[in-house]
């Protein structure tokens, strides 16, 4: 029995990957523990797999049921009523989904492991060279009034629907927090977080170190954030005003030690603070702050560039893989469903991604020919590779559209041919 129909008419390489993938990853069972099973009608792991593959057959769910002659065996409305289960627990079906797969790309690589930023949706694994999207939220707003199906205040609080609605409208710091508090103990934890300038509040640092991550991330120029130095607390415009920056074409201006103290924390918390120079515009910077102290300021700025994997993600989710425009729908826990399709896809086709340009996928080969290659020294390599990523980090280490855009493009340049043809970013 093939997991998705038949007169889809999709590439029988894609089929094929698509049937390992849930074969090895135990997709089905997965949907099960979330409540995404019927006990009667058509089979919920059909409509689900219908719905993964739905973007690769270039038609969305309305021109494939009203005007195609290879509609599935199900009716448009099983599908929209599978979609609007407030009974099913995507988030933790994601969640489950990402501890899976994590382990088997992380065994492809070191050990050093980094939260890639996050935006509200999303918290982020990598190993710095594939992204996963490991847990996310699908946010409301705080106003009852701008919420299309009222506050659901009167409602069940032990059922998950509730609890969604209920997590859609915290602060956006204590979400983020929860997001790394659950991931303890998961193939999703890691050492370091990195996030932009809009979480880096001295009391978001603090609260990131006390569960036990080290940070990385952009500061925000901001006056009534201030950090101990020199005997007393300054922002840091005021501190980079207070030093002489380095000359020449060094990487970074300026780096200092300080200290994070907040009212609600007892510890003082030492970290470095550097300032780089933002690109192509010399006179201005912006400060990046690690509050893991035994890395080098290069290593910090190396770090903080990976979050940027997160960008060209979402533009991969919402320009190919169809998150903003393959449904109309009204229903919460629909969209809710319908992101966690959407980040299946993108899992499926990272890992896929992943094990087509790695070449240590090629097996016996690859060990051959670093056997050829013995003559060059592990040094010398490592010194050449230091360079070329320093040369590219320093043309490039603020990212634009045009860049976002380029990357997207790569990603799918990178597929399997089977996937690349049936894609269109």
């Amino acid at each position: 029995m093939t997991i998705m129909p038949e007169e889809l008419r999709i590439d029988n390489a894609i089929e094929e990957k698509f049937r390992h993938f849930m074969k090895r990853f135990g997709i089905n069972g997965m949907l099960r523990k979330a409540g995404a099973a019927k006990s009667k009608g058509v089979c919920a792991y059909l409509i689900f797999t219908f719905l993964i593959g739905l973007v690769f057959t270039r038609r969305n769910l309305y021109k494939t049921m009203a005007f195609s002659r290879d509609a599935p065996s199900f009716s448009k409305n099983a599908a929209y009523r599978y979609l609007s289960n407030p009974h099913v627990n995507w988030e933790a079906f994601i969640c489950g989904l990402s501890d899976a797969v994590i382990p088997e790309i992380d065994k492809l690589t070191s050990e050093n492991k980094y939260y890639k930023g996050f935006t509200l949706l999303n918290l982020g694994w990598s190993d710095g060279q594939t992204y996963v999207p490991a847990d996310y939220r699908v946010l409301a707003s705080g106003s009852d009034g701008n919420l299309l199906e009222g506050s659901h205040a009167k409602e069940d609080r032990r059922t998950i629907a509730t609890k969604r609605r209920a997590s859609a409208r915290m602060e956006k710091p204590k979400l983020a927090l929860q997001m790394l508090e659950n991931a303890k103990g998961t193939p999703r934890q890691a050492k370091h977080v990195l996030f932009d300038s809009w979480f880096s509040s001295p009391s978001f640092l603090l609260s990131v170190k006390s569960l036990g991550y080290d940070s990385v991330a952009r500061l925000k120029n901001h006056e009534n954030f201030r950090y101990a130095y020199a005997g007393g607390f300054f922002s840091i415009s005021k501190i980079h005003s207070m030093n002489r920056k380095r000359r020449g074409r060094s990487r970074y201006l300026l780096s200092v030690d300080v200290g994070i103290r907040h009212a609600d924390f007892e510890e003082t918390v030492p970290a470095k603070i550097v300032f780089v120079r933002e690109r192509n515009i010399r006179k201005k910077w912006i400060a990046l702050i690690s509050t893991d102290n035994s890395l080098t300021e290069d290593e910090i700025i190396e770090y903080y560039g990976k979050r940027w994997d997160i960008e060209p993600f979402h533009k991969t989710i919402k320009n190919v893989l169809m998150l903003e425009k393959e449904f109309q729908l009204r229903s919460f826990d629909a969209i809710s469903a319908h992101t966690a399709i959407v980040l299946t896809r993108y899992i499926f086709l990272a890992l896929e991604n992943r094990k087509n340009k790695d070449e240590r996928t090629l097996g016996e080969l690859f060990f051959y020919i670093c056997e050829e290659l013995s003559d060059i020294t592990f040094q010398h390599a490592f010194d050449l590779l230091m360079s070329l990523l320093q040369k590219f980090m320093h043309d490039n280490f603020v990212i634009n559209n045009e860049d976002c855009a380029l990357l997207v493009k790569q990603f799918i340049d990178d597929l399997p041919e089977c996937f690349k043809v049936r894609l269109v970013a």
